[in-house]
């Protein structure tokens, strides 16, 4: 029943998908004679719940009715200025977290289950929904990945929790400094008679400026054959692995193995003599004074690197990637890039900007969607999206298939854990034949869908776990036992922003009158939403 029941889904909605991975300006955008976006950035007296819950699936871990109406009464803008005052979610590790036995099974799965269980509790539940999904953003391409132990898994999450919406400046000085970055890019290893260079590569290369020289408008500048112009060379790689030399963690032989690179201090600079290089230095075409200290290089190098011309278009894509739109137009980014540029990198500015762009909003009416905009919900967004709009105000256990330390997560994409430094996906990965750029579709595997479509019935058979966590699954459940138009209503308003289209309302109807008709009132709620969420009209933001 359920391999039939998507096939009808996903031919219904197929067309969705093509238009959010479609690069044809001419297919359903709006545009004025002049070939400018034409939206005014709503009010708080004209904000429609539509495009309410469309701004928080940008802003937010996901819309949930109580957000949808705070949108709407303080508009976008009053609502994003909100975010800026409330107070950042951070983790507190535990003692279990930081001093536990590694070579204990148990015990060490038990330091590793607070991280996703505290991440999942700050996204369903936190306040301060603006500057966590900035973070995420942030990590997708200033990464951590499997190194170090538990609490440095932790400290590297508040480091960019804390980061998010200050001063890029002041985030890429505290990354730097936080020490499992130190552990995973070998800067803690790096010696003026000792060169490590791989975290001044990937500071450059992934952080930073980027590869290849761009324009403001992010497109790449060529020489006369047509050849992309580098951004650095090898010389500047080996001038930035001096000014980063002389670092290492605030460590001592009283801490824990666990907590071996006192995770919850920043690294310092090591005083004895052939630690740090302080000849002067030329990185990029800047000259760096000799005889200065680890510190004082650290700064010099910063803001070469972040008032660099190519900085402003190469962070503020990564961002508008992933918050709104995985292709935004040359204008959109030449915008944002002058707005990073103006404010010396204040990324609160920046992410305002991106979420208030014309080309942003554009779609908050649904007939006025621009064809190229949007982008996919990577598994731990659409993983969220899920949770947030069944009311979850805090981590889902996982007793079903593991225990109570372990929390229901997005199988494909784990939080925080990127598999290696270039992410989860790559800022270019395009979506098959039409070469437009789709990152997250990388992730959007065979298994993902099959999971997507099947496992929310499986872990609903242990329903306190939904029901301790918050979630409202009997509001869901009596809507189904009232009848299916109850329950296809309540779905589309918390899942769909009240816009599930007619192909799929129908399938929905026709779905529950024939092949759930018989199924208990929890299975109907269940089997239908699983199908509905693997469809693109759940998994684009668009």
């Amino acid at each position: 029943m359920r391999v039939k029941a998507l096939r009808i889904f996903f031919v219904s909605s197929g067309v969705a998908l093509l238009a959010a991975c479609s690069g044809d300006p001419g297919g359903g955008g709006f545009l004025n004679s002049t070939g400018q976006v034409t939206v005014t950035t709503p009010s708080p007296t004209n904000v429609s719940a539509y495009a309410a819950a469309r701004f928080l699936e940008q802003a937010s871990w996901g819309p949930t009715p109580q957000s949808v109406q705070e949108v709407q009464r303080l508009g976008m803008s009053g609502w994003i200025d909100q975010q800026f005052k409330t107070a950042v979610s951070v983790a507190v590790a535990p003692s279990y977290v930081i001093d536990y036995d590694d070579t204990d099974r148990v015990i060490r799965d038990k330091a590793w289950a607070f991280f996703p269980k505290t991440f999942y509790d700050h996204t369903l539940g936190g306040p301060d929904q603006l500057r966590q999904r900035a973070a995420w953003a942030l990590y997708n391409f200033i990464v951590v990945g499997s190194a170090g132990y538990a609490y440095g898994k932790v400290e590297y999450y508040n480091t960019l929790q804390r980061g998010a919406l200050g001063s890029f400046s002041d985030l890429i000085r505290n990354v730097t400094l936080n020490p499992l970055m130190g552990e995973f890019l070998n800067n803690n290893q790096n010696r003026a008679d000792r060169p490590n260079e791989n975290y001044a590569r990937e500071l450059m290369q992934l952080f930073t400026v980027g590869l290849v020289k761009l324009n403001p408008d992010g497109s790449v500048q060529r020489d006369a054959t047509g050849k992309a112009l580098e951004t650095y060379t090898q010389q500047d790689v080996i001038q930035a692995t001096k000014a980063l030399s002389g670092w290492n963690n605030d460590s001592n032989p009283f801490l824990p193995q666990t907590n071996r690179s006192n995770y919850g201090k920043p690294m310092i600079a090591e005083t004895w003599q052939g630690a740090h290089d302080s000849s002067s230095k030329s990185v990029l075409g800047s000259a760096i004074s000799g005889g200065q200290s680890a510190s004082q290089d650290l700064d010099s190098l910063i803001h070469i690197l972040v008032n660099h011309p190519n900085t402003a278009p190469f962070v503020s894509r990564r961002l508008i990637q992933n918050m709104v739109s995985s292709n935004p137009s040359p204008a959109y980014l030449g915008r944002i890039s002058a707005v990073f540029s103006s404010s010396r990198g204040d990324l609160a500015q920046v992410v305002k900007a991106i979420l208030l762009d014309p080309e942003a909003r554009a779609g908050d009416d649904p007939t006025q969607q621009i064809a190229r905009n949007g982008k996919m919900k990577e598994p731990v967004l659409a993983h969220t999206n899920l949770l947030r709009a069944m009311g979850c105000t805090q981590a889902v256990a996982d007793s079903k298939n593991w225990h109570s330390d372990r929390v229901y997560e997005a199988w494909t994409q784990q939080a925080y854990f990127a598999p290696s430094v270039f992410g989860y996906f790559s800022p270019g990965h395009t979506a098959p034949e039409s070469l437009v750029p789709a990152p997250e579709q990388k992730l959007i595997t065979a298994d993902e869908l099959r999971r997507k479509a099947s496992d929310l019935t499986n872990r609903m058979e242990v329903k306190t776990d939904f029901t301790q966590a918050g979630c409202e699954v009997d509001l869901f459940i009596n809507a189904a036992a009232t009848s299916d138009e109850a329950l296809i209503a309540l779905i589309n308003e918390r899942f769909f922003k009240g816009a599930l289209p007619a192909p799929l309302r129908l399938g929905a109807k026709n779905l529950l009158s024939q092949d759930l008709a018989n199924q208990t009132p929890q299975r109907k709620f269940t089997e239908l939403l699983q199908i509905l969420i693997s469809t693109p009209t759940f998994g684009v933001v668009k």
